[in-house]
């Protein structure tokens, strides 16, 4: 794998296992903070599938991650599913750096863990 593929594939990955710690440990549940590092571990993962396949143009520096798939699209197979997903997750690495932008529950927290896992796994299977 090469070296900057790798890197953001780890980055994704912690994300992801922050994601989970905060979830399975932290009392109450910090739900916008786990909900964000969701939508950054499943943009880091897109993009260091963008990187393998090229970056034709250079990475784009967007945090849309419906964007970020278009820019693969034809290069790999994307289920519509993680069109969906990446709707869910995109207003995550955003609208919950401010105070009452998003109200969140546990089931979007539940969610978010479940999308940004497919989206990783998807990533992983692909690299």
């Amino acid at each position: 794998m090469m070296q900057e593929v790798k890197k953001w594939y780890e980055m994704s990955a912690v994300d992801l296992g922050v994601a989970k710690h905060l979830d399975a440990t932290y009392y109450p549940k910090p739900f916008e903070i786990i909900c964000y590092h969701c939508q950054q571990s499943a943009e880091k993962a897109i993009k260091a599938l963008i990187i393998h396949y090229g970056a034709e143009g250079g990475m784009p520096k967007l945090h849309d991650l419906s964007f970020l798939l278009n820019q693969i699209k034809n290069k790999v197979s994307i289920e519509e599913r993680f069109y969906d997903y990446a709707d869910t997750l995109t207003p995550y690495g955003i609208a919950v750096r401010y105070p009452n932008e998003l109200l969140l529950e546990e089931r979007h927290a539940k969610e978010a863990l479940q999308f940004a896992d497919e989206i990783f796994q998807w990533v992983t299977g692909i690299l």
